[in-house]
């Protein structure tokens, strides 16, 4: 049986994926919500986008995609990885 977000793990990488298309890329910039429709995310992932939470997403996506997405979305490279850090688990 599938764990709950399997799909959405999917759809949330082929949206990252998409993204790394120029034209894309710059209609997400301009409306994220109505790309973000055309991709069967769930509502705790589509908050997540919208609001930059690093934290609910980067368990779901590859770490390369995510930096790629983030990149997209403007944020600077250092306040990414200081995101990524306070985002692993400690222990």
């Amino acid at each position: 049986m599938d764990s709950p977000g399997a799909t959405t793990d999917f759809w949330l990488s082929k949206l990252f994926y998409d993204l790394q298309q120029a034209a894309l890329a710059a209609e997400y910039r301009a409306d994220p919500e109505a790309v973000m429709a055309r991709y069967p995310l769930d509502d705790d992932v589509r908050r997540a986008l919208i609001n930059d939470d690093v934290r609910v997403l980067a368990p779901r996506v590859n770490a390369y995609l995510l930096r790629y997405y983030f990149g997209i979305r403007g944020m600077a490279d250092d306040t990414f990885i200081a995101k990524i850090r306070e985002a692993a688990p400690r222990g």
